[in-house]
């Protein structure tokens, strides 16, 4: 009995939105980070393909439809800025200007600790895209040669720990402005980041997905320097 479900392909879709729907409940009632839905499902599903020994490819006959939906669905967070364009007009200057030097030190930082714990070139093009979202990241990694797979990872790995740990990062440095919460969320944790970001108001979630949309331009756009440094240095 088990082994048709498994093999259906509705499986995957099935197994996935269970847990989701589970983790949802369960944050609702406990505003713990575990029961972040995404990261409850993420759980639940590895740890459910491991007890029954479920192949991963049994999973992602039917997952992989769940998946085509990361682009329409970055794309549909421009609804968000819309409506609050007024705080883009407002603060343009320090948001573009924080976003794309943020780009910057974001790929010196990745070159230096490639090159401090001795990571091949590879690892470089994989990590160098971790914080933007998977539709954009995929296609960066692959043009520098890096692994998608571990990409993907790695994506949502930082989307994880940036939703996570932002609310309790932002109390401690005392970030109270919407729009700071916002951006940081966006630019760091992309899509994830933007979940939390629009749970936390309005303004946050807008330029969240206005982080989204710009931080996805300036990684794309320097991709280039990104590849001349791959050739320099490893």
């Amino acid at each position: 009995m088990l082994e048709e479900f498994v093999n259906d392909p509705f499986f995957g879709i099935f197994l996935t939105l269970f847990f989701y729907l589970m983790g949802l409940k369960l944050h609702k009632k406990w505003q713990l980070a575990i029961f972040t839905p995404l990261i409850f499902a993420i759980v639940c599903v590895i740890i459910f393909l491991l007890v029954f020994s479920i192949p991963l490819t049994a999973y992602d006959n039917g997952g992989q439809f769940i998946s085509i939906w990361i682009t329409p669905a970055t794309v549909c967070l421009a609804i968000k800025l819309e409506n609050n364009f007024q705080y883009l007009k407002d603060n343009y200057i320090p948001i573009l200007t924080g976003l794309i030097s943020g780009v910057l030190i974001h790929t010196a930082l990745i070159l230096a600790l490639c090159l401090l714990v001795s990571f091949n070139g590879d690892l470089f093009a994989t990590l160098y895209p971790k914080s933007i979202t998977t539709a954009i990241a995929v296609g960066v990694s692959e043009s520098l040669g890096g692994i998608e797979s571990l990409t993907v990872a790695v994506v949502v790995f930082t989307g994880i720990l940036g939703a996570a740990i932002a609310p309790g990062l932002f109390k401690l440095m005392k970030i109270n402005d919407p729009v700071a919460q916002g951006i940081a969320l966006g630019s760091g944790a992309h899509a994830m980041g933007t979940t939390k970001a629009i749970e936390m108001g309005e303004v946050q979630g807008a330029m969240s997905s206005l982080s989204i949309v710009v931080t996805g331009i300036t990684v794309v756009l320097i991709s280039p320097v990104a590849e001349i440094l791959l050739n320099v240095f490893f």
